[in-house]
């Protein structure tokens, strides 16, 4: 349990959008699904439903935010984005209560979340820091696209053969993985600048270098796996099959083929790339929607991004290597298969070592899709960090090894999370006796899911104890 401490002021400020008088009306999340477009775009805050179509073209975060949040609950993308204090611009807006729950919902922001929250902001500000942009990020970016250009150059037009071509395919597959650890993460969490433009921008760079959807993405990410983290059905990042390929979640059914799963799923992470570009397809155009996150409508631009991109990437990963430069399409392919095996494994395992492993949990809502853990805390519970003390991992990471403060403050820069961990968010979890997940070193960290993979193969869960002691009393 929390400290008790006084904080009156800050639950006040987390607690004001209950005092939104209703009007009576019942909105269903099926309703409010069909207003999710320009002309129409409502969201739902706090079980309270806004029509916020006037409001499109003055949000200072742009429209392309609203519109993807448009015609569904965004408690949680609302309340991690804005400092909790501008909920109180939404009643102007209000037009009725939301009727159930489409996905699960959390309680009002604890008093442990509303003072973390505040404590970060104070502490940047008197350090004179934005919390969006960090300068030397842009730095990094150029390294990044830089070398993405010249090791790609360089493998197709300054050498035939050799070793050297290899190693340069090598380099193109780190670098790549950068592009989506760096402007592409960053992008979509509408940092690095205060200009939607600038998002946009540098988030259709990921669809042209790496052939993958930056619109995708967000629903995935931002509107997926972010306020739901870990949550079976809500997660896209977690979405599996009855049976899998893969086991990662307790309330999986478990399947003989999933022993010694630790040995074969991390081979499977090397088609991660060939994986998502073609799925983009399936998502946007065919089921429309990813796990339970709905596409909304695409604009003109993101519709022009989505196959231009792709488009791009054939030509320059495909195309100018084989019919420009010359280069036999054995040959081309092995390297194109080369960087991308280095570039999926590369983000991987860099993401399932903060997630899927026995230290985090997999929250489950009740029958009414409530839950009764607050928010942050349960961000805190589901991931876990790595390697503070690297500044290699820290920088080719993209700062996930600093997942924890990434998930209660994806809206600020990566460049700040060391600070704000040692100083702010670490002391916080202390004194209101939350616990802040972290690992060493990667290593260590990636080993906490190889053998995790190994529990759950094996049916030694907790979850899989429980139930077996249960069917053994029946």
């Amino acid at each position: 349990m929390p400290a008790k401490i006084d904080l009156s002021a800050a639950t006040a400020e987390s607690l004001h959008l209950h005092q939104t008088p209703s009007n009576g009306r019942k909105i269903a999340t099926t309703e409010l699904a069909q207003h999710n477009m320009p002309s129409s775009a409502w969201v739902a805050v706090r079980g309270k439903v806004y029509d916020v179509t006037s409001f499109l073209g003055r949000h200072p975060g742009g429209t392309d935010v609203l519109l993807f949040a448009a015609g569904r609950d965004a408690t949680q993308v609302f309340e991690s984005y804005h400092q909790l204090k501008v909920a109180a611009t939404l009643p102007k807006y209000y037009i009725g209560d939301l009727a159930d729950n489409e996905l699960p919902v959390f309680p009002a922001p604890s008093a442990f979340f509303a003072t973390v929250k505040r404590r970060v902001y104070d502490h940047l500000s008197a350090r004179k820091l934005d919390p969006k942009v960090a300068y030397s990020q842009w730095t990094w970016y150029a390294i990044i696209y830089a070398s993405v250009a010249a090791s790609w150059y360089y493998q197709f037009f300054m050498v035939t053969e050799g070793w050297s071509q290899w190693l340069a395919a090598l380099v193109l597959g780190f670098f790549c993985a950068q592009v989506g650890l760096n402007p592409l993460h960053d992008a979509s969490h509408f940092t690095i600048s205060h200009s939607p433009l600038v998002w946009r921008v540098i988030g259709a760079s990921h669809d042209f270098i790496n052939g993958s959807s930056y619109v995708v993405w967000i629903y995935q990410h931002m509107l997926g796996h972010h306020p739901y983290t870990n949550i079976a059905g809500a997660d896209p990042d977690i979405v599996t099959g009855d049976p899998d390929v893969r086991r990662i979640k307790p309330s999986q059914r478990w399947f003989s083929h999933y022993m010694y799963q630790e040995w074969f799923v991390p081979v499977l992470y090397g088609v991660l790339g060939i994986k998502t570009r073609i799925q983009d397809v399936s998502i946007m155009y065919q089921a429309k929607t990813n796990d339970k996150i709905r596409i909304n409508p695409m604009t003109t631009w993101h519709t022009s991004v989505f196959w231009l991109g792709k488009l791009f990437f054939l030509t320059y990963r495909f195309v100018v290597p084989i019919v420009v430069a010359q280069v036999p399409v054995i040959r081309t392919l092995g390297l194109f298969l080369v960087a991308d095996l280095v570039s999926s494994y590369w983000l991987a395992l860099t993401f399932q070592a903060n997630h899927v492993v026995g230290e985090c949990i997999w929250p489950v809502p009740n029958a009414n899709n409530e839950m009764e853990l607050d928010w942050a805390e349960m961000q805190l519970r589901a991931t876990q960090d790595y390697a503070h003390d690297s500044t290699f991992w820290t920088k080719a990471t993209g700062a996930l090894n600093y997942q924890s403060c990434h998930h209660l403050f994806p809206e600020i820069s990566q460049a700040y999370y060391p600070l704000i961990t040692r100083d702010v968010i670490m002391p916080t979890c202390k004194e209101f006796n939350v616990p802040y997940l972290s690992l060493p070193t990667f290593t260590a960290a990636l080993t906490s899911h190889l053998v995790y993979l190994k529990v759950l193969g094996l049916g030694e869960h907790p979850v899989d104890v429980a139930n077996k002691k249960g069917a053994k009393a029946e």
